[in-house]
């Protein structure tokens, strides 16, 4: 179980594993309820907890079963940054690193940068890479690997401590316990890049385009390089194009639906009549090649620090990947890819769900969530002594509940899995 927190809508997902790397979406729901999360920090507590928590009933009734106990949850977006952090280990002898020294390790990273920084919150660290008696290598270490001198190089995602105290006080709220929290980039990049295994050699960068941030990661060869976070995204766009005398539901309608990232690549013009927020007219005509002017007026100002940031690290980077809620805009691969010299394509997770999963969730605005939930997985597998909430009874409720069938939330129908 995984739910997200974006600045448009709270989204939660239920997934089955059904292989190594291989998800079963059970079911989905999502909600903007309540404006509770401005770009990424969640500010109204209570209406948090409200919305997680009818949500998780939601999510439950699709699933047959009385609650949801606990949940894998992300956290990101506005000021979000990386920070470089090492620690390090004289063992005397030559020994393995054990898993409660790296541990300890981690810990007095996190506990270095929030020392010095008391409104500071560490939100994940990552090994970067590790020094043994001197020599560097990228990989983990083995068991059968041993020296006397260890030293962890980390990525460490830090951000405001508001944040992920407000996370936690959403979840609480909501009695719901958070049984990991992930880093939004980390668990992007991680399902984008399982199923490419060049990514890690290449290096690539992943533009993350939510409704109210834009987040630039670039990743080459196990480090994250950078972490950039422009506070704007496609709800921007939308009352931009609200700006132009258009109801907001309409501005945010029109550019879904037929809105285009450049006026280049209308094919075909014509004239929309639309409702008039002026006093003087009741309706306006709008036509195509209009809406994409607006739309590509907006598109460019929040893609430009993008833009700039990518440029120095292009002859480094073997590709960029376009994911999030905005980033279906018709045309948005082809303006990217006018403005930078590195091939631009979507990342795709699709390899990481099951047939008998709808196809509607390949879409790249679920990516961080089979993210979170191939990420959750993997770190529940490696810590098996770790006593979660009623979790084998949920899981069993569930899987009985279902009767391994797939639940198709877009029809409320359901499919025998022979079918």
């Amino acid at each position: 179980m995984a739910v997200e927190l974006g600045s448009h809508s709270i989204k939660a997902m239920a997934a089955e594993k059904v292989g190594t790397d291989l998800l079963r979406v059970l079911a989905y729901e999502e909600s903007n309820q309540l404006p509770c999360v401005n770009r990424g920090i969640v500010e109204k507590m209570n209406d948090a907890g409200f919305m997680i928590n009818h949500l998780l009933h939601l999510l439950a009734n699709r699933l047959n079963v009385s609650t949801i106990p606990s949940a894998y949850t992300l956290i990101g977006g506005r000021g979000t940054t990386l920070a470089t952090v090492k620690s390090k280990r004289d063992l005397i002898r030559k020994r393995s690193l054990s898993e409660q020294i790296k541990n300890e390790m981690k810990q007095e990273c996190i506990d270095k940068i929030e020392r010095r920084n008391p409104d500071v919150a560490v939100f994940d660290v990552l090994p970067s890479y590790y020094v043994l008696d001197g020599v560097e290598q990228d990989t983990e270490p083995t068991e059968n690997q041993k020296a006397s001198v260890w030293e962890i190089h980390f990525n460490a995602f830090v951000g405001h401590r508001e944040a992920k105290d407000n996370l936690r006080s959403g979840f609480e709220n909501a009695k719901t316990t958070i049984e990991k929290t992930f880093v939004r980039p980390d668990v992007i990049l991680s399902a984008i890049s399982t199923g490419q295994p060049d990514i890690q050699e290449k290096g690539c960068a992943v533009i993350d385009m939510g409704a109210q941030t834009t987040t630039l990661t670039i990743y080459k060869g196990n480090q994250f390089l950078l972490n950039l976070v422009v506070p704007q995204g496609g709800w921007h766009i939308s009352r931009f194009i609200e700006q132009q005398a258009i109801p907001f539901n309409y501005a945010e309608h029109i550019k879904c639906t037929y809105g285009k990232a450049s006026p280049r690549y209308v094919e075909h013009d014509s004239a929309m009549v639309l409702p008039s927020n002026r006093a003087d007219q009741s309706t306006q005509r709008v036509s195509l090649t209009a809406l994409a002017e607006f739309i590509e007026m907006k598109e460019a100002e929040i893609l430009q620090p993008i833009l700039d940031a990518l440029r120095p690290y292009e002859e480094r980077l073997g590709g960029v990947y376009l994911t999030g809620d905005a980033s279906m805009l018709d045309g948005l691969v082809d303006w990217l890819q006018e403005r930078t010299s590195l091939p631009v394509q979507y990342g795709s997770h699709a390899y990481l769900l099951d047939r008998q999963t709808d196809d509607e969730f390949c879409k790249p605005r679920y990516t961080s969530l089979i993210g979170a939930l191939i990420h959750g997985s993997d770190w529940r597998d490696s810590h098996t002594n770790l006593v979660v909430p009623d979790h084998k009874s949920f899981t069993s409720r569930v899987l009985k509940a279902t009767q391994q069938e797939i639940i198709y939330i877009f029809s409320d129908t359901k499919k025998n899995n022979n079918e």
